[in-house]
């Protein structure tokens, strides 16, 4: 604004939230949209809602949670049985590690079990507040066509997971570290304290069927996931390195995108290269500015490697090695028994 105070704005199809520095520049923005749009009265309050997520501000002690706790439970109710949903209390990780074998034809009617419809409901879920539930909804999403009786059981168990841990939720705090604080130092092995945004990146290798590898990262903010992803590669990949590297460039990609938003708001220092948790060793030394020359058997996904290198040499990134026990993205990248689930997820999410 002329004044130098700020508005920050985030449109969302017809939903609009907005962020200013006080209450008069707030109401001359919400003045300057009714001069335009349609804004009934009783707009412009503290959000309470905003796609199907509940939202609580605390100004006071500075953090903001974020759930979808009553969409979780009309949908565990609406496909779930009576039976079902007693047996979800037993129910404490979304997948389980067996592989979920893929039909070449669809054996479970929509009629029957509408499963396009639930997984469409679980990635709107998983998309916004339940990075725990990212992995085991994109590998569901790959049988979209085919359900079989397995794979119905399979969407339901994370159903029945999400309704046995519905309390879950998003907490960001401005006095809290960037990184979680649920390792063995009562700290994460890589929080330094100074980096305001922090980068996860893993890649498991020829996981799926189809030998495809699934790429998974997560993004650290103020003690809560700011972004994440969990998605099947394009290509076959010949080694780990190379799965690992273009994980690496998928979740770069996104973080560059990140970083700029940040130092235009003025969160972040343009100058300090963001920190990129990478528990491969290879890729680690492959990514660095004279990584290629010395790896001959890397020239067909040379141009990866050279993004990779020109970030590093541009100072926009930095690849740091995380050990793979504390890697959190590797928990968007295969089926992991209990304990380690819960490790992860308690390391993203908190229970209210």
């Amino acid at each position: 604004m002329p004044s130098g105070k700020v508005i920050y704005c985030s449109v969302y199809v017809d939903d609009v939230t907005y962020a200013c520095s006080d209450q008069t520049v707030a109401d001359k923005f919400l003045s300057d949209l009714r001069k335009r749009f349609v804004i009934e009265e009783g707009q412009g309050q503290p959000i309470d809602w905003l796609l199907g997520m509940a939202i609580h501000q605390d100004l006071e002690a500075g953090t903001i949670r974020l759930n979808m706790e009553m969409m979780i439970n009309k949908l565990a109710k609406g496909i779930l049985t009576p039976e079902e949903l007693v047996k979800a209390k037993g129910v404490h990780y979304p997948m389980l590690v067996t592989p979920l074998a893929k039909s070449p034809v669809r054996t479970v009617p929509k009629e029957s079990f509408d499963y396009l419809s639930v997984v469409g409901s679980l990635l709107h879920i998983a998309n916004c507040v339940r990075p725990d539930i990212a992995l085991a909804v994109g590998i569901l999403a790959r049988h979209s066509l085919t359900p079989t009786k397995a794979l119905v059981n399979a969407a339901k168990r994370v159903v029945m997971d999400l309704y046995n841990a519905s309390s879950y939720v998003i907490t960001y705090s401005k006095s809290q570290a960037s990184t979680p604080l649920l390792f063995e130092a009562a700290k994460h092995p890589l929080d330094d304290g100074t980096n305001s945004l922090q980068v996860f990146v893993d890649s498991d290798y020829a996981g799926d069927i189809t030998r495809k590898s699934t790429y998974g990262y997560v993004f650290m903010l103020n003690g809560g996931p700011e972004a994440w992803s969990s998605t099947l590669g394009k290509t076959v990949a010949l080694s780990t390195c190379e799965a690992e590297v273009s994980a690496a460039v998928v979740a770069c990609r996104e973080a560059i995108h990140f970083k700029g938003m940040l130092v235009e708001m003025g969160l972040f220092d343009a100058k300090q290269p963001l920190q990129i948790a990478e528990d491969n060793s290879a890729c680690i030394a492959q990514a660095q500015v004279n990584g290629l020359r010395h790896v001959r058997a890397a020239k067909h996904y040379e141009v990866r490697l050279r993004f990779l290198q020109q970030l590093v040499v541009d100072k926009d990134v930095n690849f740091v090695y995380c050990p793979t026990k504390s890697q959190l993205a590797d928990h968007f990248t295969k089926p992991q028994d209990e304990a380690t689930f819960m490790k992860m997820r308690d390391a993203m999410l908190r229970c209210q």
